[in-house]
């Protein structure tokens, strides 16, 4: 391995709790928003007369809650990778501290009872006593060695099984999250787009209305107009017509 496992666990320790933090809060905004999109009641006059329609009956809430249920589970199993990799480099520091201990207790005992140039014949009953309880210490001490052997084979298989499985579940975290904030943002933006509808339709109504008017006040003064035309033709046709020929400029007459 490149990179030592306590750097390892620390780089990935920092990047799994950024990431279950930002994961997280995300996963709060998303109820936010299906909270502001439940308790906003939509118009019935915008869903023909329909009463008690929010907007959250307008979205795909099985999917959206699908993708926070799968992203909960990755992120709970993210977090138990992370436990079990913590567990394996607790034990194995702690097992490591055991040799430290044992060789710092008995390392100097050892020198000072069983020196190289020592002579059996010069050892006395209380150093006898002490080269047996450091003989006693020794022996239980490789028996617990044996023992931490086979648990750091464990523990170190444990390290590196994890590795692969972190990079793999951050990118499929990842893509969920990116895909809840798409839809967070989404819809963010439907209940703000709601919000200027009736803006909207306001400036709609208001515009109908204007139209209206100006038609009808068209109508009225083309009415206005034609009557007025009738009248100077009529005049026309009093004070001249029975003085012009049929025949000269027919449509005169009329």
């Amino acid at each position: 391995m490149g990179v030592r496992p306590v750097e390892y666990f620390a780089g990935a320790t920092r990047e799994v709790i950024k990431t279950i933090s930002e994961k997280c809060q995300l996963l709060h905004e998303m109820n936010r928003v299906f909270e502001q999109l439940q308790s906003t009641f939509v118009d019935p006059s915008m869903v023909g007369g329909e009463q008690g329609k929010t907007l959250f009956d307008f979205i795909d809430a099985d999917t959206v809650q699908s993708l926070q249920q799968d992203a909960l589970e990755q992120t709970k199993e993210v977090e138990e990778l992370l436990a079990t990799h913590q567990h394996a480099i607790t034990r194995i520091e702690a097992i490591y501290k055991f040799f430290v201990t044992f060789d710092k207790t008995h390392n100097s005992n050892v020198g000072a009872l069983v020196g190289e140039h020592r002579e059996l014949a010069s050892i006395g009953d209380e150093e006898a006593k002490s080269i047996e309880e450091l003989y006693d210490a020794a022996v239980s001490f490789f028996v617990d060695m044996e023992q931490c052997d086979r648990f750091l084979l464990q523990y170190f298989t444990t390290i590196n099984d994890i590795y692969p499985h972190y990079e793999v579940i951050f990118a499929d975290v990842q893509l969920l999250f990116d895909e809840l904030r798409s839809l967070r943002d989404f819809y963010l933006q439907f209940l703000a787009s709601y919000q200027s509808v009736g803006t909207e339709m306001l400036r709609r109504r208001q515009h109908g209305a204007k139209v209206r008017q100006f038609i009808e006040e068209t109508k009225a003064k083309l009415a206005q107009l034609e009557q007025e035309e009738i009248t100077l033709r009529r005049t026309f046709c009093e004070e001249h017509a029975r003085f012009l020929p049929s025949t000269l400029c027919p449509e005169i007459q009329v």
